[in-house]
Order: structure tokens, then C-alpha cells, then sequence
């Protein structure tokens, strides 16, 4: 059976209200303490994130200025975009340009010749003829108002193709041809009496004609019936050239110039000419200026941002004695300082071109430590000294010598002037042929080559055929360069030829460089019994004194130039200049920005000391709520105890009063 209690029954006292009180005073000074400091460290946990957040906006304004590639930006265009539009990778020279474009460039054309009675096809079902096309890419030295053929070059980027055509009908041949992916495209066109059957080079220039060889399985391959129809080689042209190919003709400030594309890479530097009609444009080429300016005014915001509030976190208002959230703290004041210092320290040598921000218009006010530009002299200086900005903000190297760039460096690179001494240049893998080759290829006798080029192995097929040495150069040079095994892993050659005797050199710098025959039926035919292959050699040499380590054009700094990366082009050899080796405001800024903000940076670090503080707390709260359980047990004891003895004084006073009450009175009578 249930207890039931009642406090305060025998005494008449309101227990609970009493214990209720007594332990709301038992919690009140260590809650009130809990809930204030609690308090002040969500308050300082936010002030630590208020600054992360300004610290990372501010290190975001870096990254343009950090990469000394933004400081080589320039910006180019074309007055007449309906003649010629440019781009450019925004390294391009500053300088101006007048192009005059006189032809554009165009594909080869070939086209079935109805004067020709085995060629006047009323159906695209007819039937052409069966056999075997072969395809090469070149310069024909044809007239086609003579009908003289009088030669031909193999292009030496595009391999021979052959095509086998058993269903001989216009549409059997067109489609063969296409789906073999040869490098021509193949279409049936009707004249409004006649199908011709049209064969377009896909690639224009004069380089990249078709010149077509037929093995007709009439068994003649040049009379104008059957599969000969397509003949167009120095045998019989029996097909007709409706459009020669012809590479694009301009002129840059005078100077001539041709293009097999109307797409031109190499005319200027670091810019790509689309020629889309014959006539004149200026191109002009200007300094990226504003770019450069829109990073300078992005950190300079994102700067301020972080002093505005840091000097909110930190400030104290005299007249209404309240202080800032981290007014006093060591870390805060710690990294205002020493964001303050790296922007203020110059730069390189003083005296130099550009090595306080003040120079191009950048100061900081006294009072508020915030930044202030003067666009003026900023543009001013971006107008006359803009080769200096990369040295006043990114990790820079300016070399002396122009065959010597710089390409890189670490964070372990120390600032300095280093000499630049070249022992060894670099060089590729070369192979080099015993004796003059056989010009005839046979299939399945002398055509096929095993090679390993790189490290890289691979075989490749030549295409049947009698050749010239240059020729035959051209064939194998295609031949290794179409092969998927090589150019997927980015493996080149480039084959020559001297008195028959064939060179094939690999692409690479460096002593990874090497190019082998291993085997194959062409071996001996080709290069002769005892090819030489000799390896490349990787740039070797000395920066700053110190030996450094090379991989092909590649040399990589060790000592104080410890990562400091060098491309070093040419053969010669000694002494190549300096490199001039700078960190800029934006670089050394950056990099202590970096430590700040990592994971086990102090900001991180400082602020998960606070969370496990603040957990703590909750771990306190729940150490006084068992605390005040105890208490309340004790009191609720302690008054069950009192209600106990005032209970049984209370019925020892009714028992005596019970008592007194009953006894006679004196002078009182009974009967």
C-alpha cells in the first residue's frame, strides 16, 4: 500500500515552498556564474569566427595576385570582326597590327567527271566499281587547265588510308568511304542531269590535297571506267578537280604569310587569328591594366573589411566604458599586427621600381588602419611600370637571360638574386639508321615496325607502296604519331631523312627520351641492321652556386633556391644570367594566411578550446542540478525530522493539556 505524504501537516509550515525557495538560492550565484561565462564565450567564439570569415574573404582577394601569369595579361581586338576575329591567352606582346587577308584557305575538292561516258550516273544505285582506294595526304603540283600531273608531297602529319569497296554502287562507295574516318568526306551530288560522286578533303591546305590510287578489281586502275573513275594521281586524273587546295594568304605589318587553316596559332604570339573573309583589320594588342586594378581594388575592400572588424572586436568607448568583445586579446592583437607589418614592409630593395604599396597609390590612414587607393597614380603606374607589379605581389622570378624563364617556386624559396650556370642542355632520343631503306613496302613482308618510344611500345604498319625517301619518311613519321598507344600518352616523333638514311627522333627532352626498334618485318628494310639510339639528356647545372636537379628542359633549384623551377631552352652552355627571385605583398600576406586558417591553425585551434569550454559548462549545469537533487533530499529529511519532534511535542501538550483539564478544582464539592 502507498505512502502518502503530506509536509507540513504537523507543524503547519509550507515545507515545499520552503524547500523550493531554499534551493532556488542554492542555484541562483553558481547559475548566474555558469550563464555569464557561458555568455562570454559565445561571445568570443563569434568574434573569432567574425575575424576567420574577414581573414578568408581577404585571402580569396589574393588569388589573382598571387599568380604572376595575371600580371602578363593583355587584351586583344579586332577592328573588323566581320574579316577576322582574335583571342589571345592574354600573353600576347603589346603592339599593333595590320592584317590584309587576300585568300582564305580552302579544302580539296574532287568531284566524278560526267564528260567522262562511264562516269554520267542518272541514279545514286549505279554502279561505279569495286576494289580497293588509297588515300594520301599532300601538295599536288597539278594544273588543272592542263591536266598535268607533275608530282607529289606527302604531308608528314597524316598517314596514308586505304578504303575497300565491295558494294560498288555511288551510295556503296560514299558510304565506305565515310565510315572509314580517313580524313575525306564523301557526298552525292545530282547537277540536274547527273549523280557525281564528291570527295572533300576534311582538313584545309595545300598540304592536306588527296591524292587517290585505285587497285580496280577490273584489273586496270587507270582507265576511266569502274573504280578507276576516282583515279587522281600521277598516273591518270580521272576524277576532276572542282577546287584546288589552297592555303590562306595574308599579310601582318607587310609581312606575307600562309596558313594551311584559316585558323592561325603561330603568326602572333600567343594569339589565335580565325580569318572568316578576304579584306583588312587592325588588331590591337594593350596591356590587361584592368584586371590588375580590379584585383588591387578587391583586396584593398576585402583588407579593410577585416581592419573594420577587428577594430570593432577590439575598440573601447571611453564615455560609455563598454568594450569591445576581444578588446585585450593577445591572439587578435597578434595577427592585426602582423597582417599590418607584411603590408607595410617593403618589398625587395628600397630604391627599386615598385617596392611599397604607397608607389602605386596604396596607403593607409593613421588613424583607422584602413587602406586608401588613389586611382590616379595607381593607373599612372600600371601605364609606366607594369612589368613591376608581378614582383610587387606574386612569388616572381625575372631572368636575364631570355632562353631561361621562370616557372615556379615553394614556399621554401628564399628571396635572392641567383646565377644560373648550364653544364648540359637538354637534348632528346634519337635513332639513327645503318643504311639507306628500302623505298618499296610490300604487305606482310617489310611493312610491319615494332617500337618502343618513351618507355611507351607499340607496332605500327606501313601502306604498301613504292616511295621517295621523303616519302617514305613522311609515311612512317604519320604512321608512329596516328598510332593511339603513342599519341594517347602524348609520344611524338619526327622522322627525317639524309641520303636514305632515315632519323627518328622523339619529341621529349630528357633522359626519359629514347626511341627503339624492337622488331617487325620493316626492321632491317628501314633502318638497317645496326641502328644507333641514343638517349636524351636532362638540363643540368648550378643556381645560386648550388647544384640543381634537372628533368628535361626542367631545372629545379636546391639550397636557398630550394624550389625555385627554371625552363632552359637551347644548347648553350655556361653562364646564363640571373633569376631575380621575389615574394610580393600578395604571396608572403597569403602564405601566413594560409597557417592562420588551416586546420590545426591557432584561429581553429582557439575556437575549439572555447566549444570544449562551453561544453564543459553544460557538464557543470548537469553537476549542479544532481548537487541540488542532494540538497533537496537532505532538507526534505531534515524537515521530516523536525515535522516528527513537533508532531510529538504537539501531542504530549494535547496529552498534559487532556491531563490538567481532568483534575478537580480546589474547594470544589462532590457528591
Amino acid at each position: 500500500m502507498a505512502t502518502i505524504t503530506a509536509p507540513g501537516i504537523g507543524s503547519g509550515l509550507d515545507i515545499n515552498g520552503l524547500v523550493t525557495q531554499l534551493l532556488a538560492a542554492e542555484a541562483e550565484a553558481p547559475s548566474i556564474r555558469l550563464d555569464k561565462t557561458e555568455a562570454g564565450l559565445q561571445v568570443k567564439l563569434s568574434g573569432y569566427g567574425s575575424i576567420k570569415g574577414s581573414l578568408s574573404a581577404l585571402q580569396s582577394s589574393l588569388s589573382a595576385l598571387t599568380n604572376p601569369s595575371s600580371f602578363q595579361g593583355r587584351t586583344i581586338a579586332s577592328s573588323d570582326t566581320d574579316v577576322l576575329t582574335v583571342t589571345g591567352n592574354g600573353q600576347t606582346g603589346k603592339a599593333n597590327y595590320d592584317i590584309d587577308v587576300t585568300t582564305l584557305a580552302e579544302t580539296h575538292k574532287l568531284s566524278t567527271d560526267p564528260t567522262l561516258a562511264n562516269a554520267q550516273f542518272t541514279d545514286v544505285t549505279d554502279v561505279l566499281g569495286t576494289g580497293t582506294l588509297t588515300f594520301k595526304f599532300g601538295t599536288n603540283d597539278y594544273n588543272s587547265g592542263t591536266d598535268i600531273y607533275s608530282g607529289f608531297t606527302q604531308n608528314p602529319d597524316q598517314s596514308s588510308k586505304t578504303v575497300t569497296i565491295t558494294d560498288g554502287s555511288l551510295e556503296g562507295v560514299r558510304d565506305a568511304i565515310n565510315q572509314a574516318d580517313i580524313g575525306a568526306t564523301a557526298s552525292l551530288v545530282f547537277d540536274g542531269e547527273f549523280y557525281r560522286l564528291a570527295i572533300t578533303s576534311d582538313t584545309t591546305g595545300e598540304e592536306n590535297g588527296l591524292q587517290i590510287t585505285v587497285d580496280d578489281d577490273d584489273l586496270d586502275d587507270s582507265n576511266a571506267s569502274g573504280l578507276s573513275l576516282l583515279s587522281f594521281n600521277g598516273t591518270s586524273t580521272n576524277i576532276a578537280q572542282t577546287a584546288a587546295a589552297v592555303d590562306a594568304a595574308f599579310t601582318i605589318n607587310g609581312i606575307d604569310i600562309t596558313s594551311a587553316s584559316n585558323t592561325v596559332t603561330t603568326a602572333i604570339e600567343s594569339a589565335t587569328i580565325n580569318l572568316k573573309q578576304v579584306g583588312t583589320a587592325d588588331v590591337n594588342v594593350s596591356l590587361d591594366k584592368g584586371k590588375i586594378s580590379s584585383a588591387i581594388n578587391s583586396f584593398v575592400s576585402s583588407y579593410n573589411g577585416f581592419v573594420d572588424i577587428t577594430n570593432q572586436l577590439t575598440e573601447y568607448n571611453a564615455e560609455t566604458k563598454v568594450a569591445g568583445t576581444l578588446n585585450g586579446d593577445a591572439i587578435t592583437r597578434g595577427i592585426t599586427n602582423t597582417v599590418r607589418r607584411l603590408i607595410s614592409d617593403p618589398v625587395g630593395e628600397v630604391g627599386e621600381a615598385l617596392t611599397i604599396l604607397a608607389e602605386i597609390g596604396v596607403t593607409t590612414d593613421s588613424k583607422t588602419g584602413r587602406l586608401n587607393i588613389d586611382n590616379e597614380i595607381l593607373n599612372s603606374k600600371l601605364e609606366s611600370d607594369f612589368d613591376r607589379f608581378a614582383s610587387l605581389f606574386s612569388a616572381h622570378g625575372v631572368t636575364s637571360d631570355a632562353g631561361v624563364s621562370f616557372t615556379g617556386s615553394t614556399d621554401n624559396t628564399l628571396v635572392g638574386d641567383y646565377n644560373v650556370n648550364i653544364t648540359t642542355a637538354a637534348s632528346r632520343g634519337v635513332l639513327v639508321g645503318s643504311s639507306a631503306a628500302n623505298l618499296t613496302i610490300s604487305e606482310a613482308s617489310n611493312d610491319g615496325l615494332a617500337l618502343k618510344i618513351d618507355g611507351i611500345q607499340a607496332t605500327v604498319s606501313l601502306t604498301a607502296g613504292t616511295y621517295t625517301a621523303s616519302e617514305l619518311a613522311s609515311e612512317l613519321q604519320s604512321k608512329i604519331n596516328d598510332a593511339s598507344t603513342f599519341s594517347n600518352s602524348g609520344i611524338s616523333v619526327r622522322v627525317t631523312e639524309s641520303g636514305g638514311v632515315f632519323s627518328i627522333e622523339s619529341q621529349r627532352y630528357g633522359s626519359a627520351s629514347q626511341v627503339e626498334i624492337t622488331g617487325g618485318t620493316g626492321m632491317t628494310d628501314l633502318v638497317g641492321a645496326s641502328a644507333t639510339s641514343t638517349s636524351g639528356t636532362d638540363v643540368a647545372g648550378t643556381i645560386g652556386g648550388v647544384e640543381a636537379s634537372g628533368s628535361g628542359q626542367v631545372l629545379t633549384g636546391t639550397g636557398n633556391a630550394s624550389g625555385l623551377i627554371l625552363s632552359v631552352t637551347g644548347t648553350t652552355l655556361g653562364a646564363r644570367g640571373t633569376v631575380d627571385f621575389n615574394r610580393g605583398y600578395a604571396d608572403r600576406l597569403d602564405s601566413y594566411l594560409d597557417g592562420l586558417l588551416k586546420s590545426d591553425g591557432i584561429l581553429n585551434s582557439t575556437s575549439d578550446s572555447i566549444k570544449s569550454r562551453i561544453e564543459r559548462i553544460e557538464g557543470d549545469r548537469e553537476a549542479l542540478g544532481l548537487r541540488l537533487i542532494s540538497v533537496e533530499k537532505r532538507l526534505r529529511a531534515q524537515f521530516s525530522a523536525m515535522e516528527l519532534i513537533v508532531s510529538q511535542l504537539t501531542n504530549t501538550s494535547n496529552f498534559l493539556t487532556q491531563q490538567l483539564e481532568s483534575l478537580p478544582t480546589v474547594g470544589s464539592s462532590k457528591k
